[in-house]
């Protein structure tokens, strides 16, 4: 262990750096740290180095995304460098690496910093060629840098891609989609003797939560494993009203995870239509609506990527790339159960296998 942690001294100088930036989606500033990635890659002499802000809706502050290229590339390397809110229950700062053992604790560790300086930390060994790697902002909530990169054309020419998430160095080859909605139901209000004759705001979010779980029934067989059923969830129904009051707005936020395969466009539909049969008047509003993800052709990363191959619980940006037709697999140091939970942290040996991983994908592997 000795070893592998004095060869990795560098990505570990990178990875406190990393972690020392707030990237808390939502309030953390994406755009300084994107900023410094920039700093860090135009030290390994990309033939172009493109530093894009991007503005994200709901009032979030803007993101960004640093996009390195060497030669013409065929193969991509993408990380995102937000995280989730720190939450309570730390035992150190969650902006400062601790090195306990065999393991680097810290904010984004696992989830997916690490990835980030093991990127790093292989270009310092990797000479890249018809690379690119792609450093990208706002994942975990909302995801608009993506669209918007897919969108600028920059990615034209790439024929496949290593989306960096917590796989415990795992192939990873499917998840489920993820499609959120927020539905709001509207009436006069008044005194609880009035219900009978008043529009009932709160009576029509039940109801519709109520015939979303039935749809949820009906579709417990849908698809194979281990993506059966539909994954319904309700997450919130509110009011402002009382036992005696009769409410003037109610709404539900509701989520759905379609398996591989499905079609999240007709998911919605449906899911609209629920919503209206309790109300015509509903409001709708899409919070996401993500496709789920199956690798395009996984035999183009077999002889080099040879790790265990799993299906994912949890979605990814590599929906999105596949989306634009680049075949992408889901690989990185870290897992689930270490990411988004108080002292997060990631293994010495997973960043190690990592790096040398990437370092493969550098030096033209894929290409």
């Amino acid at each position: 262990m000795l070893v592998i942690a004095e060869f990795m001294r560098s990505t570990l100088d990178y990875l406190r750096d990393l972690v020392a930036f707030d990237t808390r989606n939502g309030t953390g500033d994406e755009v300084a740290c994107v900023a410094w990635l920039a700093e860090a890659l135009s030290r390994f002499a990309p033939d172009q180095l493109i530093i894009k802000t991007v503005p994200r809706s709901r009032g979030k502050p803007d993101s960004a995304y640093v996009l390195a290229i060497w030669g013409a590339p065929k193969a991509l390397l993408n990380v995102h460098i937000d995280t989730v809110p720190s939450g309570e229950g730390w035992t150190a700062d969650p902006l400062e690496l601790v090195e306990r053992e065999d393991r680097v604790h810290g904010l984004g560790t696992s989830d997916i910093k690490g990835a980030a300086a093991a990127i790093l930390g292989a270009l310092g060994t990797a000479t890249p060629r018809n690379v690119a790697v792609l450093l990208s902002g706002d994942e975990e909530a909302g995801s608009e840098v993506m669209p918007a990169i897919i969108r600028s054309g920059y990615l034209d020419g790439i024929e496949r891609a290593v989306v960096c998430e917590p796989t415990s160095c795992r192939v990873g080859r499917a998840h489920r989609g993820m499609l959120a909605m927020h539905v709001r139901y509207t009436g006069p209000g008044g005194h609880s003797s009035l219900s009978d004759t008043v529009a009932a705001p709160l009576l029509s979010a039940t109801q519709f939560c109520a015939r979303l779980g039935d749809y949820r029934q009906d579709h417990l067989d849908f698809g194979v494993d281990p993506f059966k059923g539909l994954c319904v969830n309700i997450g919130e129904v509110t009011s402002d009203g009382a036992y005696n009051v009769i409410p003037t707005t109610a709404s539900a936020k509701v989520s759905m995870r379609p398996p591989p395969g499905d079609h999240v466009a007709a998911r919605e539909a449906d899911m609209v239509a629920i919503a209206r049969s309790a109300s015509p008047d509903a409001e709708i509003d899409t919070i996401v609506a993500f496709a789920p993800f199956a690798t395009r052709d996984i035999s183009a990363f077999t002889g080099m990527f040879d790790e265990a191959v799993v299906d994912l619980p949890y979605w990814t940006e590599a929906s999105m790339l596949s989306q634009a037709g680049i075949n992408a697999i889901v690989y990185g140091p870290g897992n689930l159960e270490q990411a988004h939970r108080p002292d997060e942290y990631v293994a010495l040996d997973q960043l190690y296998a990592a790096q040398a991983r990437y370092a493969q994908v550098l030096g033209g592997a894929l290409s």
